[in-house]
């Protein structure tokens, strides 16, 4: 299973946003629809907010996307992967932080505003730079923050186990993107029982970061839970060689063993 738009995200040949579309595609034949929705929406509100610039700019698409267009933050506690998929947010109007920030990103795009993803604890930020001064767009409602807002925010998330560093705040790199929106993704898929599809995912996540030791686990977890006990075997056993440290490579080797074992049968 290939998927070429992914093999050189870390030359970022192909926009971040053009990526995650084709990810939609792949789970949804109508995703096109909702896409060109989205865009024309889009398009139509770029004309009401020309005269602006800088943050006023910013403040009016953030109050256009949150408002007009309704986007808002998923409602579960544990969201299914249609509160993912940027063509389901489209439709449902409601997403994780993250795909809501690459949806705001694209729209501020469209009104002449550059914004970068940040990848914050929790969930990533977008920040816009104006008159040598960042401000920070919290996705999940459009909140906008500054320097010493981003700064508390981060140490009550971390609870102080980090030592806070402006240098964090770079624009994150495609790879560190589509990475965190992809094991979402999948965790989404896994949660929702949806096995060959989170399998797709997991291929998506070897496109980008091949022989990935935890990636492998989780294939193989996936394979497990399709019946193709074989190949989850060697995913495992993989694992338990590269990471034999890890916690969960104790609990894997004793399946492992127990698989292994001759299996009695009792007439």
């Amino acid at each position: 299973m290939r998927f070429s738009y992914l093999e050189h995200v870390a030359h970022e040949i192909l926009p971040t946003i053009e990526i995650v579309w084709e990810i939609s595609r792949t789970f949804h034949s109508d995703s096109d629809q909702y896409v060109s929705d989205y865009y024309q929406q889009i398009r139509e509100m770029t004309h009401k907010h020309e005269a602006l610039t800088g943050i006023e700019k910013l403040q009016a698409v953030i109050h256009d996307f949150y408002f007009d267009l309704g986007f808002s933050d998923a409602p579960e506690p544990i969201v299914g992967a249609q509160r993912i998929l940027l063509d389901r947010v489209i439709s449902y109007r409601t997403g994780l932080p993250v795909s809501l920030a690459l949806l705001l990103q694209e729209t501020a795009a469209y009104a002449g505003i550059q914004t970068e993803l940040v990848d914050f604890p929790g969930y990533p930020l977008l920040r816009f730079d104006f008159e040598q001064q960042s401000y920070f767009v919290d996705p999940l409602h459009g909140e906008l923050l500054e320097g010493h807002q981003v700064q508390e925010r981060f140490e009550d998330v971390t609870d102080d186990a980090l030592e806070f560093s402006w240098d964090m705040f770079e624009a994150a790199d495609q790879k560190t993107i589509l990475m965190r929106y992809l094991t979402e993704l999948k965790h989404a898929m896994i949660h929702d029982r949806e096995f060959a599809n989170a399998l797709t995912v997991v291929h998506m996540l070897l496109a980008i970061s091949p022989d990935d030791p935890y990636e492998i686990r989780d294939r193989g977890y996936v394979l497990e839970e399709l019946d193709c006990q074989q190949a989850a075997v060697d995913d495992y056993q993989y694992f338990v060689e590269q990471c034999p440290d890890d916690p969960s490579a104790q609990l894997l080797r004793l399946q492992l063993e127990t698989w292994a074992a001759p299996q009695h049968v009792l007439h």
